[in-house]
């Protein structure tokens, strides 16, 4: 897959810059984990394990938003000229800036998708998965929207498989959390002592997704380059 050769270069020449990137996308999952208070009791710890796992379900809506800062790292390694650390900050920053509006508007989609049925919204997710990485990402919308739904269109099944495994990723960090901090809880009415990691729960999963969304921000920003490279090839030989 030169797709995912791309991206792994790519996050590991600008592993700093990303991860930077990813904690500005993703500030709304630090600031709820941030916001968590140790359990004073068993319903709450329950409550923060669900609150752990709903930051792992959503994140793959924030990561999008983190495309849009790969993306223009990505094209340049792609391009064989790659950027300097400074020039890949600011063009990072600048692309991220670019995205958010595209992005809020996707989220919005998505979101409708999946409050009126849950089918809706998994296709929205999938047929907007590149909007960040969009070269006309600047342009007026819905621009960057629709193509992203013509690359999606045309290499679906990479696209897909991609997502299904960045989902899975992402819980799999509060599946592995859980189970190393509380495989299970306590009955009846135990101390606090032993409430405590949930709050520790919650925090690392938010930590865990922030230093690793960077990886699936640069594959789908590589697979849409990729994509765009195939169809520019395409249309030369027509």
């Amino acid at each position: 897959m030169p797709f995912l050769a791309l991206a792994v270069r790519t996050w590991l020449r600008y592993l700093v810059p990303l991860t930077i990137f990813a904690a500005v996308a993703l500030c709304g999952v630090a600031f709820v984990a941030y916001r968590i208070t140790p359990p004073a009791d068993l319903p709450q710890a329950r409550v923060a394990i669900h609150i752990g796992w709903i930051l792992a379900g959503t994140a793959c809506v924030f990561q999008l938003l983190l495309v849009a800062a790969a993306a223009p790292l990505v094209a340049s390694v792609a391009r064989d000229e790659p950027l300097s650390q400074l020039q890949a900050f600011v063009a990072g920053a600048r692309n991220l800036g670019r995205g958010v509006v595209p992005w809020a508007v996707a989220f919005a989609a998505i979101v409708t998708g999946s409050l009126a049925l849950a089918v809706p919204g998994i296709l929205l997710l999938g047929l907007l998965a590149l909007t960040g990485a969009s070269v006309h990402l600047g342009e007026s919308l819905p621009a960057p929207l629709t193509d992203s739904i013509a690359v999606v269109r045309s290499h679906a099944r990479t696209v897909a498989i991609a997502l299904a495994l960045v989902v899975a990723a992402d819980l799999a960090v509060a599946l592995a959390a859980q189970l190393a901090l509380l495989p299970s809880l306590p009955q009846g009415k135990p101390p606090l002592a032993a409430l405590a990691p949930a709050r520790a729960y919650v925090r690392i999963v938010a930590l865990a997704l922030i230093a690793g969304s960077a990886i699936p921000a640069c594959v789908l920003a590589a697979i849409y380059q990729r994509a765009s490279a195939a169809n520019v090839s395409a249309a030369s030989r027509a």
